[in-house]
C-alpha cells in the first residue's frame, strides 16, 4: 500500500499523540508505583530498627559477660574494667548505630514521625544512665555524624533536666541507674 503526501504528514502526529498518551499514563502509573516504594521503605525502616533492637536485647540476654557489663556500665562506665569498657562500649555503638539509621531515614520520609518519636524515646531512657552519659561524653560524642550528635545533646539534656523519679516516655528494657 503506497501512502500519499497528505497521509504521510499525518503519522508523525499520530505516533507523537500516542507517545504522549502512553507517557501521561506511565506518569501517572509512575507516581502510584513511587508511592508504593516509599511505603515499603518506610515499612522496611522500621523492621530494620525493630530487628536491631530484638537482636541487641537478645545478645544482651544471652550472655551474662555482655549481661554484667551492660548492668555494671550502665551505673558508671568509668568505673568498668577495660575489658567491660570495650563490651558496654560496643553493645552503645551497635544500638546506637540502629537509633542513628531510623532518624536518618527520617529525613527522607522512612519512617513514620510516631517512630522517630518512640526512636528518640530510646535516646531519652538511655540518656538517664550514669554510665551512658558518660560513654557518650568520652567516646560516643566523637564516633557518630554531627547532625545525630546534635540531636542526642538535645535528647540528653531533657532528660537531665526531668525529675528523678520520672520513667521516661517508653518503658525501654534498660536499668536506670
Amino acid at each position: 500500500m503506497l501512502l500519499n503526501r497528505g497521509d504521510r504528514s499525518r503519522i508523525p502526529r499520530r505516533l507523537s499523540g500516542i507517545a504522549r498518551s502512553g507517557s501521561d499514563a506511565a506518569s501517572h502509573g509512575g507516581h502510584r508505583q513511587i508511592r508504593a516504594n516509599t511505603l515499603a521503605s518506610e515499612r522496611q525502616a522500621l523492621d530494620d530498627t525493630i530487628a536491631r533492637v530484638v537482636r541487641w536485647e537478645a545478645r544482651l540476654t544471652e550472655s551474662p559477660d555482655l549481661l554484667h557489663a551492660w548492668i555494671s556500665g550502665a551505673h558508671s562506665f568509668h568505673g568498668l574494667s577495660t575489658e567491660n569498657q570495650l563490651r558496654f562500649t560496643g553493645l552503645l555503638i551497635e544500638i546506637l548505630a540502629g537509633i542513628e539509621a531510623a532518624l536518618e531515614a527520617a529525613k527522607f520520609g522512612g519512617i513514620k514521625p510516631e517512630t522517630v518519636g518512640a526512636v528518640r524515646s530510646m535516646v531519652w531512657q538511655l540518656s538517664r544512665n550514669n554510665g551512658v552519659r558518660e560513654f557518650w561524653e568520652t567516646s560516643g560524642r566523637n564516633t557518630f555524624a554531627a547532625d545525630f550528635v546534635r540531636v542526642v545533646d538535645i535528647i540528653f539534656e531533657e532528660a537531665r533536666v526531668a525529675e528523678p523519679h520520672e520513667p521516661g516516655p517508653l518503658p525501654f528494657h534498660v536499668p536506670v541507674a
